[in-house]
């Protein structure tokens, strides 16, 4: 009996080590530096664009749901919902549409290299930022394109649009430019209102009901707007601004700004905290009522704080975070560093080799039950051994 006891405890220890894999986090190699990321509302599935045109979907336990090709390097790609809709932009302009499972839908083009897209909250628009912005039905229809109009603010000729956010009542979208331009659309183009930035604008974000637009650039300052526009709420940043997020209720809006500050904001109000990485800070999100706060930098760290600034954990990726991409509920948390797509339960302290991570976690993504083989085997074993054990 002591020999099957040993065995039995030997599955137990082992059990713990699998299920560990899945409970903290999965990195997977996709061949190529990733480009940009997404993660659905409840955070099941991820979605990784890279250089080499590849577009991977990998499920929260850290399995590749799907991988398809683009026709060139990708630079942004998004997910609608609980994943019903992906869509990827390339470099040369492609803009493709894929179902759950990968299937793709259509591809079309626009001039200029993609530099953003964004869903409307049920999925059936899409909102592509290239020379122009440019609005598809989910049925692949060119419902209308708005050039950016050259101004004074750039040495730029033509000017582009450099980010795009849509509400997720799909009523209203709003673009930054390299110009300095800010845009207020509604969902059939008209524009409602138009600000003024000293730079390019980096990222735009707007609320789910478009009640707050926020702004911020590389003239160092943060702009807020209420839905009628006007005379914006605008802060120094003392940094250019690479990255901003605004949380779904518009409460708080973060940025990261070059040099390494993340910095967290009450729209209308002050500065609440800010956090330093050490690096410059290429990729920020927020959840939606801010519970949780996530930051990527040039250093290879990915950071994640408490909505009031206190941090949560931090993970050495290995390589420049490019994106990070929350859950709704800030439960998930998808990031993209060098070659690498890496999905965390927010839960869960990311536990590095050195510490005892098990290799499963970040080594390439091994078939669906490969753990449970591997258990199956030993308790084969044990069978054995106890039948052996009664047969004495």
């Amino acid at each position: 009996m002591k020999k099957t006891a040993l065995i039995i405890a030997l599955i137990v220890a082992l059990v713990p080590a699998a299920a560990g894999a899945e409970a903290t986090y999965h990195g997977v190699s996709t061949g190529s530096i990733v480009s940009d990321v997404a993660i659905t509302a409840d955070g099941r599935y991820m979605v990784a664009g890279t250089g080499g045109g590849e577009i991977v979907c990998l499920h929260r336990d850290g399995t590749v749901a799907w991988n398809v090709s683009a026709p060139g390097t990708v630079t942004a790609v998004a997910v609608a919902g609980s994943g019903d809709y992906v869509a990827a932009g390339t470099v040369g302009g492609d803009v493709l549409l894929f179902d759950g499972n990968g299937g793709r839908y259509w591809t079309k083009s626009v001039a200029g290299s993609v530099r953003d897209l964004a869903f409307a909250g049920d999925g059936r628009s899409l909102a592509a930022a290239g020379d122009r912005i440019v609005l598809f039905t989910n049925l692949g229809k060119e419902e209308w394109t708005r050039a950016v109009q050259t101004g004074t603010r750039s040495g730029e000729t033509p000017p582009h649009a450099t980010s795009v956010a849509f509400t997720s009542d799909g009523k209203f979208i709003a673009a930054g430019s390299s110009n300095g331009a800010i845009l207020f659309m509604n969902r059939a183009g008209n524009l409602i209102w138009e600000g003024l930035a000293r730079g390019a604008v980096t990222a735009v974000d707007a609320s789910r009901d478009g009640s707050v637009v926020a702004a911020g650039g590389r003239d160092r300052a943060l702009q807020v707007y209420g839905r009628s526009g006007g005379l914006p709420w605008a802060l120094p940043t003392g940094a250019p601004i690479l990255a901003l997020a605004l949380s779904g209720d518009g409460r708080f809006v973060v940025i990261g700004k070059e040099g390494g500050d993340v910095e967290c904001y009450r729209p209308n109000d002050a500065l609440l905290w800010t956090n330093r990485t050490g690096s410059t800070v290429l990729a920020v999100d927020v959840s939606r009522r801010g519970e949780a706060v996530a930051a990527g930098n040039a250093g290879g760290t990915v950071y994640l704080w408490n909505g009031n600034g206190n941090p949560r954990w931090t993970f050495d990726a290995g390589a420049p975070v490019s994106a990070v991409a929350l859950s709704e509920n800030g439960d998930y948390l998808a990031a993209g560093a060098g070659e690498r797509a890496f999905i965390f339960r927010t839960a869960d302290v990311p536990v590095t080799a050195a510490e005892g991570e098990t290799a499963k976690t970040t080594t390439e993504p091994t078939e669906a039950g490969g753990a449970g083989a591997l258990i199956g085997l030993l308790a084969v074993a044990a069978a054995g051994a106890a039948g052996r054990l009664r047969r004495r």
